[in-house]
């Protein structure tokens, strides 16, 4: 099987942009992301699909197997269909630079994950919860997602695509994202789960910076 092909979608009118370029501790999120995809999937070219002069600046002088796409499609799926278009990789691993912390060997298992299940349309990173969760019907009655009695906590999981999706590139094609077969990469590291979307998230990713190693020993 060939190498994975490694996509970084950004788009300019996206208000996160902007903090993507924005030193953490020296390194910005999109380059800590970069770093990830390098170490984790040596081999794999790496595309960043961006209409975003500035990104593309930074991509370009990044060196290795980095290079950049003139992204034209506004569409999150179908900016990601017309990278693939260009490549024969049989399995699609995307990241969104929002999240500047990866554990490292997951970008790889996301996407070995994905290799060893024929049966699996794609493989996302989830984060495991319990909770004692209720929803809202539109008739406006409140109920309970567990069943009752003492035990009421219930095990979820919530898709954290930003840290690694791992897709077969005919998905982005028909204009699906995970398909109907979908895995998980279940991530127990709540420190990766940080996002710069927006100003707390960022502040969150500068107070951690400094504490990543302690972090990452802590939780090998």
């Amino acid at each position: 099987m060939s190498a994975p092909l490694v996509i970084i979608p950004v788009l300019s009118a996206a208000r996160s942009t902007p903090r993507l370029m924005a030193p953490i501790r020296g390194r910005s999120s999109l380059q800590r992301t970069l770093d990830s995809a390098s170490v984790d999937l040596p081999d794999s070219p790496i595309v960043v699909t961006t209409d975003d002069a500035g990104i593309r600046a930074v991509v370009e002088g990044f060196g290795g197997n980095v290079v950049a796409h003139a992204r034209t499609a506004e569409s999150y799926v179908a900016a990601l269909a017309e990278v693939t278009r260009g490549y024969s990789a049989e399995i699609v691993v995307v990241l969104e630079p929002t999240h500047p912390f990866r554990p490292q060997g997951l970008v790889r298992r996301t996407a070995d994950n994905l290799a060893a299940r024929d049966h699996l349309d794609s493989v996302v990173c989830v984060r495991r919860f319990t909770a004692n969760l209720w929803r809202h019907t539109p008739d406006g009655e409140i109920l309970a997602l567990s069943e009752g009695g003492d035990a009421r906590d219930g095990v979820y999981f919530q898709e954290m695509v930003g840290l690694a999706l791992a897709a077969r590139p005919g998905l982005f094609e028909s204009g699906r994202r995970l398909g109907d077969a979908v895995g998980f990469e279940v991530v127990d590291q709540t420190w990766a789960l940080v996002d710069v979307r927006d100003d707390t998230g960022f502040a969150v990713a500068e107070a951690l910076a400094d504490r990543l190693p302690q972090l990452e020993e802590a939780s090998a």
